[in-house]
């Protein structure tokens, strides 16, 4: 049986709803639960799990409180506690005696005059306007919110630019000050190398693979993806190239991202090419470009990062290249030991830019791809709940995270997708993303795991499970121990999302 129940107007944040949905879901008789805001897309997630939406008619304004149980006594006392745990959240802590914690910007700046950044993670309707009001008191802006229309990120940028301030976002979800983490962001150490970044994930790999090389990094400024697009004009990238390259700390600059528009990417070239600096482009499936020493162009995330740990150790990056190709033949040798498949690949990512990065791994390796998120716009799926033969999904993707939390924090989705696609007979690999760090699930490997296990009752051996983690070892969440949980259900991790890639396409038979 079930029941779904629409609050109107009354919108709450992404983490209070995955908490209570967790919470009714540990209660007698209830098999599934589901808090939602009233979106096209959370319509068709709570009917592909089973829910019958037909007459619904919330509104992205509007909390739907979905609940399938053993009988009508069951449905409502979990519709009860729902409400009870939204009124009242039990896992917050009562603030003691003497704390002030400030409710109004204002009321902050009072209480900690020299501060000099927000960070701003709100729906997005309301963002932009609270970003303004931050630029207004001198305040350098991360934000955080997806889901801010255009123009006003145009609006914001040229705004901050006039006062000397970085607008970083909308949808950034990591940064980099000094070492210190903002947003999803690893434990590495602090080094030489300044990042800019219009890719999270993207900024959060190449991090990692320059702390596995033994090299730290200073700053990482994400951008926001729009910000490199023509209609942006590349704001904030630009602004933050300047300050990297006039900063004595920064001994190597790397930019990272999507193919930006050519008018941006020249600029930022030409920035580049002026100062001297040594300096890496990791545009991933940008235009193919020589090396230009000291400014060096990749196409990869672990090549961005490969070669800038040469440039940063003062060693050959030519020689890094050529050892970091030689691992392809280990992965071929890997492929022939987990043994070939004959059917179609499904990737299940959180990362947007790992996403984009697989999709060009396997395309380069004469495997063409459908996507919600697709660097070729004429292989966009119709319905990303839908995916036709080789589909490499990011559920990170605004169509999945208006209301929800970002699957990089809540798994629950994925691996429900995880167990769909084990159910389609022509799906014979499937590849997936595991990040870490601050600000992401604690423990997703166990989650995935799961899931992997569940499925394999679905499928037997017919499926191959790939994976790549996005971690370093100070993670908290523990880069071994997720690896262990991983192998132990016997999913290959490779070192890389390109690698894993790559072992994806090395695993089809043709």
């Amino acid at each position: 049986m079930q029941r779904i129940e629409i609050i109107r107007s009354s919108y709450y944040d992404s983490v209070t709803l995955m908490l209570v949905a967790k919470e009714l879901n540990k209660l007698a008789g209830v098999t599934s639960s589901s808090l939602v805001m009233g979106t096209e897309a959370n319509y068709n997630i709570l009917a592909s799990g089973g829910f019958d939406v037909d007459g619904i008619d919330a509104t992205p304004n509007d909390l739907i409180i979905a609940v399938m149980g053993e009988d009508e006594s069951v449905l409502d006392g979990a519709l009860k506690t729902a409400k009870e745990y939204i009124a009242s959240p039990p896992w917050k802590k009562e603030m003691s005696a003497g704390d002030y914690r400030p409710k109004s910007l204002d009321g902050a700046l009072a209480v900690q005059k020299d501060s000099n950044i927000a960070v701003i993670s709100v729906a997005g309707r309301y963002a932009g306007d609270l970003a303004m009001d931050c630029i207004g008191k001198g305040l350098n802006v991360m934000l955080f919110s997806d889901n801010v229309p255009l123009e006003k990120e145009i609006e914001l940028k040229r705004t901050a630019s006039e006062k000397g301030l970085l607008v970083m976002g909308p949808d950034c979800g990591t940064v980099i000050i000094r070492g210190k983490a903002l947003g999803f962001a690893n434990a590495c150490p602090v080094g030489p190398v300044g990042i800019v970044a219009a890719a999270g994930t993207g900024l959060q790999e190449v991090h990692v693979q320059l702390a596995r090389r033994g090299v730290g990094t200073l700053h990482g400024i994400g951008t926001g993806g729009r910000d490199v697009k023509a209609e942006v004009g590349g704001i904030t990238t630009l602004t933050a190239v300047k300050e990297l390259l006039s900063d004595d700390e920064i001994e190597t600059l790397v930019v990272v991202g999507k193919p930006p528009a050519k008018e941006v990417e020249d600029k930022i070239l030409d920035l580049v090419k002026r100062s001297g600096k040594p300096s890496v482009f990791g545009f991933i499936g940008g235009q193919t470009r020589c090396d230009e020493p000291p400014v060096y162009i990749c196409s990869e995330l672990e090549e961005t990062a490969c070669v800038a740990a040469a440039l940063a150790k003062g060693e050959d990056p030519a020689m890094a290249r050529s050892d970091l190709k030689a691992k392809e033949q280990g992965l071929k040798n890997r492929a022939e030991e987990i043994g070939r498949r004959k059917g179609y690949i499904r990737g299940l990512f959180s990362g947007g830019t790992l996403c984009y990065e697989a999709q060009l791994v396997l395309a380069n390796h004469g495997i063409d791809t459908w996507s919600n998120a697709p660097f070729s716009k004429e292989k966009k799926l119709e319905n990303s709940l839908k995916p036709v033969a080789h589909s490499i999904i990011d559920y990170g993707e605004d169509e999945f995270t208006q209301g929800r939390l970002h699957p990089m924090m809540d798994l629950t989705f994925r691996c429900e997708r995880l167990l769909a696609e084990a159910s389609d007979p022509e799906v014979s690999v499937v590849l997936f993303d595991v990040v870490l760090g601050y600000g992401c699930n604690p423990d997703p490997a166990s989650l995935l795991a799961d899931a992997v296990t569940a499925s394999r009752g679905r499928s037997g051996d017919r499926i191959a499970y790939v994976a790549s983690i996005c971690g370093f070892d100070d993670d908290p969440q523990d880069f071994e121990k997720q690896k262990k949980i991983l192998e132990s259900a016997g999913v290959a991790v490779c070192e890389s999302n390109a690698q894993a890639s790559r072992l994806a396409a090395f695993l089809l038979a043709r």
